[in-house]
Protein backbone atom coordinates (compact mmCIF):
# COMPACT_ATOMS: atom_id res chain seq x y z
CA UNK A 1 0.00 0.00 0.00
CA UNK A 2 1.30 3.45 -0.91
CA UNK A 3 2.37 5.61 2.04
CA UNK A 4 0.12 8.60 2.55
CA UNK A 5 1.94 11.92 2.64
CA UNK A 6 2.10 14.25 5.63
CA UNK A 7 0.36 17.61 5.69
CA UNK A 8 2.52 20.25 7.40
CA UNK A 9 1.40 23.85 7.96
CA UNK A 10 3.41 26.91 8.96
CA UNK A 11 1.61 29.75 10.71
CA UNK A 12 2.39 33.13 12.24
CA UNK A 13 1.87 36.86 12.04
CA UNK A 14 2.43 38.73 8.80
CA UNK A 15 6.21 39.12 8.78
CA UNK A 16 6.84 36.05 10.95
CA UNK A 17 8.60 34.31 8.07
CA UNK A 18 6.06 31.64 7.15
CA UNK A 19 6.67 31.99 3.41
CA UNK A 20 10.46 31.77 3.71
CA UNK A 21 10.40 28.92 6.20
CA UNK A 22 7.81 26.94 4.22
CA UNK A 23 10.06 27.11 1.17
CA UNK A 24 13.17 26.15 3.13
CA UNK A 25 11.41 23.22 4.79
CA UNK A 26 10.16 21.91 1.46
CA UNK A 27 13.65 22.22 -0.03
CA UNK A 28 15.24 20.37 2.89
CA UNK A 29 12.68 17.57 2.71
CA UNK A 30 13.29 17.18 -1.02
CA UNK A 31 17.03 16.91 -0.42
CA UNK A 32 16.21 14.16 2.02
CA UNK A 33 14.52 12.18 -0.74
CA UNK A 34 10.89 13.08 -0.09
CA UNK A 35 8.39 14.19 -2.67
CA UNK A 36 7.00 17.54 -1.51
CA UNK A 37 4.33 19.91 -2.76
CA UNK A 38 4.68 23.51 -1.56
CA UNK A 39 1.48 25.53 -1.39
CA UNK A 40 -0.08 28.52 0.37
CA UNK A 41 -3.30 30.22 1.40
CA UNK A 42 -5.03 32.16 0.03
CA UNK A 43 -4.61 29.60 -2.72
CA UNK A 44 -3.97 30.08 -6.41
CA UNK A 45 -7.48 28.88 -7.21
CA UNK A 46 -10.44 31.03 -8.27
CA UNK A 47 -11.71 31.73 -4.74
CA UNK A 48 -8.20 32.39 -3.49
CA UNK A 49 -7.64 34.91 -6.27
CA UNK A 50 -10.74 36.78 -5.12
CA UNK A 51 -9.54 36.75 -1.50
CA UNK A 52 -6.17 38.16 -2.55
CA UNK A 53 -7.89 41.02 -4.36
CA UNK A 54 -9.89 41.85 -1.25
CA UNK A 55 -6.75 41.78 0.92
CA UNK A 56 -4.96 44.05 -1.57
CA UNK A 57 -7.96 46.44 -1.38
CA UNK A 58 -8.68 46.03 -5.08
CA UNK A 59 -12.19 44.88 -4.22
CA UNK A 60 -14.17 46.78 -1.62
CA UNK A 61 -17.63 46.99 -0.18
CA UNK A 62 -20.31 49.66 -0.58
CA UNK A 63 -19.22 53.29 -1.12
CA UNK A 64 -17.50 54.52 2.01
CA UNK A 65 -17.27 51.04 3.53
CA UNK A 66 -14.97 48.08 3.46
CA UNK A 67 -15.60 44.52 2.34
CA UNK A 68 -17.97 42.73 4.71
CA UNK A 69 -15.84 40.79 7.25
CA UNK A 70 -18.28 37.87 7.46
CA UNK A 71 -18.36 37.56 3.68
CA UNK A 72 -14.55 37.54 3.67
CA UNK A 73 -14.47 34.87 6.40
CA UNK A 74 -16.74 32.72 4.23
CA UNK A 75 -14.48 33.27 1.24
CA UNK A 76 -11.46 32.14 3.26
CA UNK A 77 -13.33 29.01 4.36
CA UNK A 78 -14.50 28.26 0.82
CA UNK A 79 -11.00 28.72 -0.56
CA UNK A 80 -9.66 26.38 2.11
CA UNK A 81 -11.98 23.54 1.16
CA UNK A 82 -11.30 24.05 -2.55
CA UNK A 83 -7.56 24.25 -1.88
CA UNK A 84 -7.56 21.05 0.18
CA UNK A 85 -9.68 19.04 -2.27
CA UNK A 86 -7.86 20.21 -5.40
CA UNK A 87 -4.26 20.87 -4.32
CA UNK A 88 -3.59 19.10 -1.02
CA UNK A 89 -5.51 15.83 -0.84
CA UNK A 90 -4.47 14.50 -4.29
CA UNK A 91 -0.77 14.90 -3.42
CA UNK A 92 -1.19 13.33 0.02
CA UNK A 93 -3.03 10.38 -1.53
CA UNK A 94 -0.22 9.73 -3.99
CA UNK A 95 2.36 9.75 -1.20
CA UNK A 96 3.75 13.26 -1.46
CA UNK A 97 4.14 15.47 1.59
CA UNK A 98 2.47 18.88 1.45
CA UNK A 99 3.86 22.02 3.12
CA UNK A 100 1.41 24.90 3.31
CA UNK A 101 2.10 28.53 4.15
CA UNK A 102 -1.03 29.11 6.33
CA UNK A 103 -4.22 27.14 6.81
CA UNK A 104 -7.13 27.04 9.28
CA UNK A 105 -5.29 28.60 12.22
CA UNK A 106 -4.99 31.87 10.28
CA UNK A 107 -8.74 32.12 9.94
CA UNK A 108 -9.31 31.25 13.58
CA UNK A 109 -6.87 33.98 14.65
CA UNK A 110 -7.82 36.70 12.16
CA UNK A 111 -11.51 36.21 11.35
CA UNK A 112 -12.53 35.64 14.95
CA UNK A 113 -11.40 39.24 15.52
CA UNK A 114 -12.86 40.80 12.38
CA UNK A 115 -16.25 39.12 12.77
CA UNK A 116 -16.38 39.13 16.55
CA UNK A 117 -17.71 35.57 16.52
CA UNK A 118 -15.04 32.94 17.15
CA UNK A 119 -17.52 30.06 17.37
CA UNK A 120 -19.00 30.89 13.99
CA UNK A 121 -15.53 31.04 12.43
CA UNK A 122 -14.76 27.64 13.94
CA UNK A 123 -18.02 26.27 12.54
CA UNK A 124 -17.48 27.44 8.95
CA UNK A 125 -13.99 25.92 8.98
CA UNK A 126 -14.99 22.67 10.70
CA UNK A 127 -14.97 20.62 7.48
CA UNK A 128 -11.34 21.48 6.69
CA UNK A 129 -9.28 18.37 7.56
CA UNK A 130 -6.70 18.93 10.30
CA UNK A 131 -3.01 19.01 9.32
CA UNK A 132 -0.63 16.35 10.59
CA UNK A 133 1.33 19.17 12.23
CA UNK A 134 0.96 22.93 12.61
CA UNK A 135 4.23 24.78 13.21
CA UNK A 136 3.70 28.24 14.70
CA UNK A 137 6.49 30.80 14.29
CA UNK A 138 6.25 32.94 17.41
CA UNK A 139 7.44 36.47 16.66
CA UNK A 140 6.65 39.65 18.55
CA UNK A 141 4.36 41.99 16.60
CA UNK A 142 6.96 44.79 16.49
CA UNK A 143 9.58 42.44 15.05
CA UNK A 144 7.14 41.05 12.48
CA UNK A 145 6.15 44.59 11.51
CA UNK A 146 9.75 45.70 10.91
CA UNK A 147 10.43 42.61 8.81
CA UNK A 148 7.29 42.99 6.75
CA UNK A 149 8.00 46.54 5.72
CA UNK A 150 11.70 46.08 5.24
CA UNK A 151 10.64 43.91 2.29
CA UNK A 152 7.75 45.97 0.95
CA UNK A 153 6.03 49.26 1.74
CA UNK A 154 2.65 48.08 0.50
CA UNK A 155 0.08 47.27 3.16
CA UNK A 156 -2.71 44.74 2.88
CA UNK A 157 -6.05 44.85 4.66
CA UNK A 158 -4.95 43.47 8.03
CA UNK A 159 -1.51 45.05 8.17
CA UNK A 160 -2.08 47.68 10.86
CA UNK A 161 0.17 47.64 13.97
CA UNK A 162 -2.63 47.78 16.56
CA UNK A 163 -4.56 45.03 14.81
CA UNK A 164 -1.47 42.83 14.50
CA UNK A 165 -0.95 43.08 18.27
CA UNK A 166 -4.49 41.81 18.74
CA UNK A 167 -3.85 39.03 16.21
CA UNK A 168 -0.78 37.93 18.17
CA UNK A 169 -2.92 37.47 21.29
CA UNK A 170 -5.61 35.75 19.22
CA UNK A 171 -3.07 33.27 17.83
CA UNK A 172 -2.06 32.29 21.35
CA UNK A 173 -5.69 31.62 22.28
CA UNK A 174 -6.26 29.61 19.11
CA UNK A 175 -3.16 27.49 19.68
CA UNK A 176 -4.81 26.43 22.92
CA UNK A 177 -7.93 25.51 20.96
CA UNK A 178 -5.94 23.26 18.59
CA UNK A 179 -4.26 21.54 21.53
CA UNK A 180 -7.60 20.91 23.22
CA UNK A 181 -8.78 19.31 19.99
CA UNK A 182 -5.77 17.03 20.08
CA UNK A 183 -4.18 18.52 16.94
CA UNK A 184 -0.36 18.33 16.90
CA UNK A 185 1.20 21.79 17.34
CA UNK A 186 4.84 22.87 17.56
CA UNK A 187 5.85 26.41 18.57
CA UNK A 188 9.16 27.70 17.21
CA UNK A 189 10.95 30.93 18.15
CA UNK A 190 10.84 32.78 14.84
CA UNK A 191 13.03 35.73 15.85
CA UNK A 192 16.42 34.15 15.20
CA UNK A 193 18.48 34.16 12.03
CA UNK A 194 16.82 32.51 9.03
CA UNK A 195 19.03 29.41 9.20
CA UNK A 196 18.51 29.04 12.96
CA UNK A 197 14.74 29.19 12.57
CA UNK A 198 14.92 26.79 9.62
CA UNK A 199 16.80 24.25 11.74
CA UNK A 200 14.18 24.48 14.48
CA UNK A 201 11.35 24.14 11.96
CA UNK A 202 13.05 21.13 10.39
CA UNK A 203 13.48 19.50 13.80
CA UNK A 204 9.81 20.06 14.61
CA UNK A 205 8.65 18.74 11.24
CA UNK A 206 10.92 15.73 10.94
CA UNK A 207 11.54 14.93 14.58
CA UNK A 208 15.30 15.33 14.28
CA UNK A 209 17.87 18.15 13.81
Amino acid sequence: MRRRGRFLVLEGLDGAGTTTQSRLLAERMRRGGRRVQLTAEPSGGPVGALVRQVLARRIGGPPGGGFDPEALALLFAADRLDHYRCDVEPHLAEGSDVVSDRYTLSSLAYQSLTTGDARWVEAINARAPAPDLTIFLRVRPAVAWRRRFAESGSRELYEVPAFQRRVARSYERCLGLLRRRGEPVAVVDGEGQVDEVAAAVRAAALGRP
